[in-house]
């Protein structure tokens, strides 16, 4: 069992009125085998997202390649049932579900769409660029 947080600071995130937590969830551990986590169970999953929202985390981060999407829609399972005006996500780019880098710019929308679905959401807070290539 975990001490309860007895405060979580929270700053603005980008223009939006939702207050973000200072310490976020990073997703790759969500995904089957991502990060070299060992077969971490769907339920697990979503029982340590709920362990965060519990103690005041409201920011996750995630990524298509994280599991082959797989991160993305367990988080997308944990956060159904939350309020998700109150929950920011971020998701990349590039790095694809299929394990393939694709930074072409006209596939930014097919990933963002494919994140979306993914996560079971119509919206997400940020997008971002997923190791870039440095040339």
């Amino acid at each position: 069992m975990h001490e309860k947080v007895k405060t979580m600071n929270y700053n603005n995130y980008s223009n939006n009125e939702t207050l973000v937590s200072e310490i976020g969830l990073g997703g790759a551990q969500l995904g089957l085998n991502a990060a070299s986590w060992s077969n971490l169970l769907e339920q697990s999953s979503i029982h340590m997202v709920h362990q965060a929202l519990e103690l005041g985390v409201n920011f996750f981060d995630t990524a298509p390649i994280y599991g082959h999407g797989l991160s993305e829609i367990r988080l997308g399972k944990a956060l159904k049932k939350t309020n998700r005006s109150k929950v920011v996500i971020n998701t990349k780019f590039g790095s694809t579900d299929t394990g393939k880098l694709n930074f072409n710019t006209n596939y930014i929308r097919e990933s963002l769409e494919g994140s979306l679905k993914r996560l079971d959401t119509d919206y997400i807070d940020s997008l971002i660029i997923h190791n870039p290539p440095s040339t």
